[in-house]
């Protein structure tokens, strides 16, 4: 038996309903659209960096240095405004991650995280380090902590300046080797491709089961 006709009101409430439901379907169709762009400039962008750290070392003495590229830092290291991070967990084990300021030729500051190293009696640093720098690291803080004598739980450029009496750091630099028992940390996007992939799965899949649901809500209220 066909369903009998519906009333303008309710006839009026199910065009808009459908509108609604379609509305959903675009923004999870654009939304795994966007994330699968993601994933495409993130690997890209991993490209791009094996290419620059495949590059021989750049010595560097003065001014911003490039991202990403190997540089040699031509100047001196300052181990006494060195600082730890807090909290950084390698291998299951919580640790710091220490972060020591070099000063090039025209006294201008790069922030170097040397690695992981499980207390707060990290080795002194190397020379003749090659560095890579990198974007400053971006963290999420619920309140402003102080550092505590010199360990901080995040790097600031501003708030190690203050706290050092040096000039405002130029750039933030991981150190490509090892050297006497640091654990290296490697420049690589904060999400993965994959990640970025796994979404569009996940929108994908919620406008298929839009468009189920969209399909079976206009059979079943036919006018």
């Amino acid at each position: 038996m066909e369903n009998p006709p519906l009333n303008p009101i309710l006839a009026q409430r199910r065009l808009s309903a459908l509108i609604c439901l379609a509305i959903l379907i675009l923004i999870t169709f654009c939304m795994g659209l966007w994330q699968l762009s993601r994933a495409h400039d993130k690997q890209i962008l991993i490209k791009q960096l094996a290419e620059q750290e495949a590059l021989p070392p750049l010595p560097w003495a003065t001014g911003t240095p490039p991202l990403f590229r190997p540089i040699k830092l031509i100047g001196q290291w300052l181990p006494q405004a060195e600082i730890l991070l807090d909290h950084r967990i390698e291998a299951g084990q919580i640790g710091y991650h220490v972060i020591t300021p070099f000063q090039l030729s025209d006294q201008s500051i790069v922030l170097v995280n040397r690695g992981w190293w499980p207390d707060t009696q990290p080795p002194k640093p190397s020379e003749n380090s090659v560095v890579s720098t990198q974007p400053w690291p971006r963290y999420v803080e619920l309140a402003h902590t102080q550092p505590t004598e010199h360990v901080f739980q995040n790097i600031n450029p501003e708030r190690f300046a203050a706290w050092s009496k040096l000039p405002l750091p130029i750039a933030y630099a991981l150190i490509q080797t090892s050297e006497k028992g640091l654990k290296v940390q490697h420049s690589q996007p904060a999400i993965p491709p994959e990640r970025h992939l796994g979404y569009t799965a996940t929108w994908w899949g919620m406008s298929i089961v839009g468009i189920f649901l969209w399909i079976r809500f206009k059979r079943e209220t036919r006018l």
